[in-house]
């Protein structure tokens, strides 16, 4: 996901980092009383007596972005932009989510989409260091790059790599927007304004299923132009953003919103020459540990996954390699992050009760979470006789779930200034919906199927804005992407090492339960080409020992979904509940989010 970065080495830390705020919300009623509409536009107003924290660069341009737009057609056109990004990004991940699976069926590598699952990246430190704009616009090259890559594939290593890229744009992406977001949105509000820009993902459940079967999106080829189709329309929808985000950076600079809109390492960034930039950038990016995490955790998870394929399995020398030097990778980077980066992922001041419990409670709702999905919709493909229409439909059930009813929550914790009770309600909802889930593995009836789909959408409705809203207001501005990026980045842990959990038992059990089943009447070439393509594998006769096959193979993978599932719930209960009032953040209680006209623009930029 995207990098976490600190701020500047001169900046004054808060005290205690925001461990123990929130506890009275007798002070924080008074200050919601004032003019609640007003909490819904941009811009933000901090007391003179807040404390002093120097802001790297993107955050102080974003700041001095919204107050340049005041009221005026600034703001409203990029509120229209993000609305349009939210339709087409939609559009785009509910058709394009479930290509892969059949990409590498196409060249007989169904097992290697859990490799393609276990990469991911950071984007974070642009995003501060820089500007959001610079940093969606990188996002969005790289998505178009990988979607063309993908689309013009003639082996599976081509579609590998293009989904390396494409993860890399598509995390940018979704993390940028969301970081946006948050930044021109308060606490009673973000859970709200983070439901509605997902509303599109509900409508386009349904168009999703019509494009799909039009192009034959699930054929051998036609999932080719599924991906090509948004190398062109993503970057056009997403261009009138990128075009407001930039006036209005180009405006705050020309206005020389000195305190504002430019930092001090703008000054400083004039003096340096370009090798003294690199080594700027480097450091403060904290590129050293970048490389260690990244080599660490695919030297430690790509064995995993492809333990079952390679000779020898885990005594084969290149594997016993690979997690050896992954493990020595892995404490170089405790070490470094911990003792030695200047700027480490991790920073001790966002270390509070709150951060931790939601980083914890998002690890285990992620792993619990692909430890099933891995391999989830193949297995749903193989077992059911769906139109690929119908099949479309039901990949999408959690997303219309979750999507269609997150609004909804985002208001009730807007009424309720809390976020604890739904995030804790709805964990424990999703977990009944898991435990469904497993029920499957025995009766894969379509009331089960689907029914278990709807409740763990409701379940995640509540629980994942909540964990962004707990995790985002519980550290000053300043500090928001790098809290949020960790979050983001023990997610995507999360769901690393349980794809490559799942892969290994996928990988194993399939091929074993499909020859205690077919054994006698196929021969292993038979059973390779039946586990290597799932297009194939639906197709085989006979068709009732095929499902009871799968069906058989996954039992032990849904059950330890389920169980782990429950660490989510656990490390909700251990969240502070903040009040939800019209500031920022529950550590800058004076930073006030709210709309201005000419005159407190003016007033503003003539004090700045």
């Amino acid at each position: 996901m995207a990098q976490p970065l600190p701020t500047e080495t001169t900046m004054k830390v808060l005290a205690n980092d925001a461990v123990d705020h929130g506890s009275d919300h007798a002070d924080e009623k008074s200050s919601a009383a004032a003019d609640p509409e007003s909490q819904r536009g941009a811009g933000s107003v901090v007391a003179k007596d807040a404390p002093v924290v120097q802001e790297d660069r993107g955050v102080s341009r974003i700041d001095a972005l919204y107050l340049v737009f005041g009221k005026g057609w600034g703001i409203y056109s990029l509120w229209i932009s993000i609305g349009l990004i939210a339709y087409v990004y939609s559009l785009s991940r509910l058709t394009t989510a479930y290509y892969a699976q059949f990409a590498t069926s196409s060249f007989g590598e169904h097992t290697i989409i859990g490799t393609i699952g276990v990469i991911n990246s950071i984007l974070a430190g642009l995003a501060d260091l820089w500007s959001r704009p610079h940093a969606l616009a990188i996002s969005i090259g790289l998505y178009a790059i990988g979607y063309a890559m993908c689309a013009g594939a003639h082996n599976v290593q081509t579609v590998v790599a293009g989904q390396v890229f494409y993860t890399i744009g598509n995390t940018g992406i979704t993390f940028l927007n969301s970081l946006l977001l948050a930044d021109i949105t308060s606490l009673q509000w973000r859970g709200f304004v983070d439901g509605a820009v997902n509303v599109p993902y509900v409508l386009n459940a349904f168009v999703s299923g019509f494009i799909v079967a039009d192009i034959n999106g699930y054929s051998a080829n036609g999932w080719r132009w599924g991906y090509g189709m948004f190398c062109i329309i993503l970057p056009v929808a997403m261009s009138p953003a990128l075009i407001v985000l930039f006036v209005g950076d180009y405006r705050a600079q020309k206005l020389n919103l000195a305190s504002i809109s430019r930092s001090e390492v703008d000054a400083e960034t004039e003096q340096r020459t370009t090798w003294q930039n690199v080594r700027y950038y480097w450091t403060r990016m904290n590129g050293l540990g970048l490389l260690l995490m990244g080599f660490a955790f695919a030297m430690l998870l790509t064995p995993i996954t492809l333990s079952t394929t390679a000779k020898g399995g885990y005594k084969n020398p290149s594997l016993i390699a690979m997690l050896v030097v992954g493990g020595i990778l892995f404490i170089a980077w405790g070490i470094w992050d911990g003792y030695f980066a200047p700027y480490p992922f991790m920073p001790k001041r966002i270390l509070n009760r709150t951060f931790i419990a939601c980083v914890v409670a998002d690890f285990f709702y992620y792993f619990s979470s692909y430890l099933v999905d891995g391999y989830y919709s193949s297995w749903v493909y193989v077992i059911v006789d769906w139109s690929d229409k119908n099949y479309q439909y039901f990949n999408n059930t959690v997303t219309v779930a979750t999507c269609g009813l997150a609004i909804f929550f985002g208001l009730g914790m807007r009424y309720t200034h809390s976020y604890k009770m739904w995030q804790i309600a709805t964990l424990a909802l999703r977990i009944i919906g898991m435990g469904l889930q497993y029920y499957s593995t025995k009766n894969a009836s379509d009331a089960v199927l689907v029914i278990s789909q709807v409740i763990i959408g409701v379940g995640a409705a509540g629980s994942i804005i909540a964990s962004y809203i707990g995790v985002q207001g519980s550290v000053p501005h300043q500090d928001m992407a790098i809290a949020t990026a960790v979050l983001n980045l023990w997610a995507s842990l999360g769901s690393s090492i349980s794809l490559a959990i799942a892969s290994s038992v996928w990988n194993r059990e399939v091929p074993g339960h499909l020859e205690k089943y077919l054994g006698d009447q196929k021969n292993a070439t038979e059973l390779a080409e039946i586990f290597g393509s799932i297009y194939v594998a639906r197709l085989a006769e006979p068709r009732d020992l095929v499902k009871k096959a799968y069906m058989e193979a996954v039992g032990s993978l849904w059950l330890a979904g389920l169980i782990t599932s429950f660490g989510s719930l656990i490390a909700a209960f251990f969240v502070k509940d903040y009040y939800l009032g019209q500031n920022h953040n529950d550590v800058e209680k004076d930073k006030i989010i709210k709309f201005r006209d000419e005159k407190e623009i003016k007033e503003e930029v003539r004090e700045a």
